[in-house]
């Protein structure tokens, strides 16, 4: 392998909505991004030819040589050894899928699979908010709460690859159940759904007649929760402190076990601003310990939409770093 192919990286973010591929150098340029409906319900092996259909028009488009490697992201739990899919959330039939496999026969390429979460937090150390950082911590707020830990420069993913969720750490003894199936997990209070799942037992008690405006007889999302606090609704903006304030408890521990120099909030939930950052931000040196705590950095991605592009790339380029450690 040339310098040059070692310098880019085949990168493929798997959505439930979207498949997006793209070249992404080391240098964080992406090239000829191809985005397409995922069409999740036609199952596993439509979607991966879909994948690899893209795969095959963008190396087509650069001349992208066949040592250049492929980085896939996608969502849930995964092995990423094997590139087992153990479940896909919002990827009707995705159970225990054999994508880096398929994915490898179909391109004649390497394939590299990661937990889209874990691999953001790749993706920000490479080339976001984090360059330079050996210490971080990603979460990750969307419908759920994921996220990644990288100490001392490697990705902690666990013995079987499953590490790194953050969003199923407890912060209550009771509280609302998660859809992981536990309890009290940070995600159960500040997941979009979670938030979306107040929303609607407020719009529904007429404790606020605001929400129940905006959702119109639709199903109300946490954006709407957003929009009406911001509107001034005490109810709303009481959903999204709760929420603040369970990140706030989790982060806590999580700076306390880990000791990062920074921790990175991205999502599209994140889009909320200050509405939960801030209960977070008062909240969380109240549980991290007071050694740790000064100097701790909190920084929004500056990835954007394309954090999964990144992160898969991202991925590559860590497994190439890695393989080359003495």
């Amino acid at each position: 392998m040339t310098t040059a192919d070692r310098a880019q990286a085949l990168a493929v973010d798997l959505g439930g909505t979207n498949i997006r591929a793209a070249l992404v150098t080391r240098a964080g340029q992406i090239r000829h991004l191809l985005s397409q409906p995922t069409l999740a319900d036609e199952g596993p092996d439509a979607v991966i030819d879909r994948i690899a259909d893209a795969i095959a028009s963008v190396v087509s488009a650069e001349d992208v040589a066949p040592e250049v490697a492929v980085g896939v992201v996608a969502p849930g739990p995964l092995d990423p050894v094997s590139g087992v899919v153990y479940f896909g959330p919002n990827l009707p039939g995705w159970h225990d899928v054999p994508l880096k496999a398929i994915l490898a026969q179909r391109t004649g390429r390497a394939v590299l699979v990661g937990n889209d979460a874990n691999c953001a937090a790749l993706g920000e150390a490479h080339f976001g908010q984090a360059q330079g950082v050996r210490n971080l911590i990603y979460l990750a707020l969307g419908t759920g709460v994921g996220g990644g830990v990288i100490a001392e420069g490697r990705l902690i993913e666990g013995s079987r690859g499953l590490g790194g969720e953050l969003g199923h750490v407890p912060v209550a003894i009771g509280g609302p159940r998660c859809t992981c199936g536990g309890i009290g997990c940070i995600e159960a209070f500040a997941g979009g759904w979670a938030i979306a799942r107040e929303g609607e037992l407020l719009a529904h008690s007429d404790r606020s007649p605001e929400i129940a405006r905006l959702a119109a007889g639709k199903p109300v999302t946490a954006r709407m929760v957003a929009q009406a606090a911001l509107h001034g609704d005490e109810a709303a903006r009481a959903v999204y402190q709760r929420a603040g304030q369970a990140l706030g408890i989790g982060l806590g521990g999580l700076v306390n076990v880990f000791n990062p120099e920074m921790v990175v909030i991205g999502g599209g939930l994140a889009e909320a601003g200050d509405l939960i950052l801030d209960p977070m931000r008062a909240e969380l040196p109240r549980r991290a310990m007071r050694q740790i705590y000064p100097g701790l950095r909190i920084e929004r991605s500056s990835l954007g939409t394309n954090t999964g592009l990144y992160g898969a790339a991202a991925r590559v380029f860590y497994q190439q770093e890695v393989a080359e450690a003495p």
